[in-house]
């Protein structure tokens, strides 16, 4: 390739070919442990050797991804990632052990080790699903799945996420039976040394913080990375932990083909260029030995020259092949198209039943204050047929899923009770501290029914996370895109905390479907609100997460966005959206903006009828108090907590009626059609206005401004209240926070009596042949004739107001 293609950036193991050895020799020593698939993270240097020379990748096609092609097909919607991120599932079969190991080799973001930890997660819930399948009840994580991983020097002594993954790789819910590390030391760093990357001896130094074995080996010798590898899966099998092999190798070229590494290095290049490569080397060993001829060395050489020399001439021609997917998405369909949204409301009698089940203790001890305020008023709101709180919508869209046979897995810091000390997932005994999860045990005592009748409840695996964002998240997307089955849950204490994962966020969550047609379903839950909790402590950061939507600003979409962006009002429309996420027949990452003070508001309920059969998750909801649309002048846009505030101000108003609060419950995809059939009931509206609680250059504004104007009628804007820009999230001082918030509010009605004179001066030549008397109330002056300006609408305009 540097002949053909010396000006293509590969990223070449030239210095370093041995590693294939290593890798084959890992594989292979897990073959005969039983492994039968292994998740292999690699790096960008050799990437492309290893995909040609051990994992089968058709080399046409990765010659035509490196003359400039795509690595998908012509007519593929997927825009393809760089040649040093490319993947295919492969399979090795090693004849002598009768075995076949598949690979399943990841695609990766260009963020240095940012595969790690996605690794660990998917080898994780994969040989979970294998056990599960050949229902082994004697199974130990690791039995069927090796995880490996690829790692540069520089990069895994450097990288903050390799520590990350390394501190929670023996936690429970977060090992997958170990992985095998294997750092490629070419002592160089891009341009910089060791000395400079580093304060320690070795690059694999990091490790031993976690009481994780080091192998060091010399990249010369296969035959010592071979004992290397015999050695590392023999105590990954034994003790089921991480183990490192630290290649020692050196780096023939620059950081890439087109650096020249003398620049910097002119010594150890000097060195470099100096010694015979490895390959040949052992090739000289071999022939020595009598181990092969010279002849047989060079027919093997000249037929691998043959056939890339054929794969370049046919890569001018060749059509690439979509990766096969995975069994369980290939269950799934398309997520391209819009979906024809299917109701996700369950019984009412199930609803009640699991939200009973939801707080049984069993056996379990719990705290008197558990039980006083958290169990009892769940009880009591049941018993009663009363709305009913946050917690328990969001413990029913748990239950319920997993009575139909779906996982769930709910990941992050102090989720088992909750940020906010809502939730109590879990129970913890006063007296032995172990832990129940009460919707574990819901079939509990239950007489079984007829054989295959009886669906399997599923699981609810709730994991009390590490102190970290950016590995947790990557782990927790590994488990999203090997099981689109389980619904994969990642909360921050507070929204404001993800900032640490964003390399996930960017690299995998929000585009690896755009580069690489990998769906996945994570939910991000991310508690927003500013409720006097000051900066990092307020907003989960709404408009970065708008920004990386795809959802179009011109246009009405034919195609889904990439991801859903949700800020729900209501604990009903909170199930829905969980029930949503699964229940459908594709996957798309959804970010909510979670609750904080609405967890406890006597005011954000729900009934279970708005739960029940026959419901579904609304993207916008009306203003309910509204009984004459004719009658608004003023229409305010609002989402979240936000809502209940206007509301109060609106019913303590005494125009409150001229004015309607509308909800926008769901961001991303824009509900074009559903805001505009709420809105054209409002024929006599003249004013729009969009309220939040962020400041201007944040929240949701400057994402669904655009979008609204095209709805309104003619000559009609939008108006923009809340707080004006603002370098960080809010202020904290708290008495501040709390005049901005009262003055922005009260913004939201300014205006209002002028706007209504204004209605029934208007309406007063209309009404002035029926003799209509002023003194009557304002809404009853307005005529039903009044002026359509919706007609005049370009978007919907052939809907009828009533849609």
């Amino acid at each position: 390739m540097q002949k053909k293609l010396p000006n293509v950036k590969r990223y070449g193991m030239e210095g370093s070919e041995a590693i294939a050895v290593l890798l084959d020799q890992v594989i292979y020593e897990g073959a005969q442990h039983g492994i039968v698939d292994v998740v292999a993270g690699l790096s960008h240097r050799g990437r492309i050797s290893l995909l040609a020379s051990m994992f089968g990748y058709p080399k046409d096609e990765l010659l035509r991804k490196l003359r400039g092609g795509s690595e998908f097909p012509d007519d593929s919607p997927w825009t393809g990632d760089m040649i040093v991120d490319l993947a295919k599932p492969a399979a090795i079969r090693y004849d002598d052990l009768d075995a076949t190991v598949n690979i399943d080799v990841l695609w990766n973001a260009c963020h240095l080790d940012s595969g790690t930890p996605v690794a660990m997660g998917k080898s994780r819930v994969k040989d979970i699903n294998i056990a599960r399948a050949k229902k082994n009840k004697g199974h130990t994580i690791g039995d069927h799945v090796l995880s490996l991983s690829l790692h540069g020097d520089s990069s895994f002594a450097g990288q903050g996420i390799v520590a990350e993954s390394l501190a929670m790789s023996g936690l429970a819910h977060f090992t997958n039976g170990g992985t095998v590390h294997i750092v490629n030391n070419n002592q160089v760093g891009y341009t910089t040394p060791a000395s400079h990357t580093r304060v320690t001896r070795y690059a694999s130094d990091i490790a031993k913080f976690a009481d994780i074995p080091i192998i060091h080996v010399n990249g010369e010798h296969p035959e010592e990375l071979a004992r290397a590898a015999h050695l590392a899966v023999a105590y990954r099998q034994k003790f089921r932990k991480d183990i490192v092999i630290d290649v020692w190798t050196f780096r023939k070229r620059g950081h890439n083909e087109m650096d020249e590494p003398s620049f910097t290095q002119p010594a150890m290049y000097n060195a470099i260029n100096k010694r015979v490569s490895a390959p040949a080397k052992f090739e000289e060993k071999l022939i020595a030995s009598g181990h092969m001829t010279k002849e047989a060395a060079d027919t093997v050489k000249r037929e691998w020259l043959t056939s890339l020399n054929e794969a370049f001439t046919a890569s001018e021609t060749c059509a690439a092949k979509e990766p096969t997917r995975a069994l369980r998405w290939r269950m799934l369909g398309s997520s391209t198209n819009y979906p024809v949204e299917k109701t996700t409301g369950v019984s009412i009698d199930t609803l009640y039943e699991v939200g009973v089940k939801s707080v049984a203790p069993g056996e379990s001890k719990v705290h008197p204050r558990i039980e006083r305020f958290h169990i009892k008023p769940r009880l009591r709101r049941l018993q009663d047929g009363h709305a009913v709180d946050w917690a328990t919508a969001e413990a029913l869209a748990f239950g319920t899923l997993l009575k139909e046979g779906y996982n769930v897995r709910l990941s992050g810091q102090d989720v088992g009770r909750g940020t906010f000390s809502q939730r109590h997932a879990m129970f913890v005994c006063q007296e032995s501290e172990k832990v129940y999860v009460p919707l574990n045990h819901m079939d509990d005592g239950q007489t079984a029914q007829s054989s295959g009748q009886q669906q399997q409840q599923g699981k609810l695996e709730v994991v009390n996370s590490s102190l970290c964002e950016e590995a947790v998240v990557g782990f927790e997307y590994g488990v999203a895109v090997e099981d689109p089955f389980t619904l994969t849950i990642w909360e921050a204490q507070f929204g404001d905390f993800y900032n640490n994962s964003q390399t996930i966020v960017d690299g995998y969550i929000a585009s690896g479907e755009t580069k690489w047609g990998q769906q996945n379903g994570l939910v991000m839950l991310l508690p927003h609100g500013f409720d006097g909790g000051g900066p990092d402590h307020s907003s989960c950061r709404i408009e970065r997460h708008l920004m990386l939507s795809n959802d179009p600003v011109d246009q009405h979409p034919v195609a889904l966005p990439n991801i859903y962006v949700a800020y729900p009002s209501t604990p009903a429309q909170f199930f829905h959206l969980m029930r949503r996420q699964v229940k459908r027949n594709f996957r798309k990452p959804l970010i909510v903006a979670g609750p904080k003070t609405l967890l406890r508001l006597a005011s954000a309920t729900s009934l279970l009828s708005e739960m029940g059969p026959g419901t579904r998750f609304k993207p916008v909801l009306d203003d309910p108090s509204i009984s004459n649309p004719r009658a608004v002048k003023r229409v305010m846009l609002v989402s979240g907590k936000l809502y209940y505030d206007l509301a109060k101000l609106k019913s303590e108003h005494p125009l409150g009626q001229h004015a309607a609060v509308v909800r926008i419950e769901e961001l991303s995809p824009f509900p074009r059609e559903e805001l505009y059939s709420v809105l054209s009931q409002y024929t006599n509206a003249s004013d729009f206005v969009w309220v939040q609680e962020e400041p201007r250059n944040s929240g949701a504004y400057s994402f669904a401004a655009p979008r609204v104007k095209q709805l309104l009628p003619e000559h009609a804007e939008l108006r923009y209240v809340g707080r004006s820009e603002h370098a960080a999230t809010c202020s904290g001082i708290e008495t501040q926070q709390a005049a901005e918030h009262a003055e922005l509010t009260c913004c939201a009605f300014e205006g209002l009596r002028g706007l209504v004179a204004d209605l029934v001066i208007d309406n007063i030549s209309i009404q002035h042949d029926q003799h209509q008397s002023l003194d009557e109330p304002v809404a009853s002056v307005i005529s039903a004739g009044a002026s359509h300006r919706w007609a005049n609408c370009q978007i919907y305009a052939a809907q009828s107001s009533d849609q």
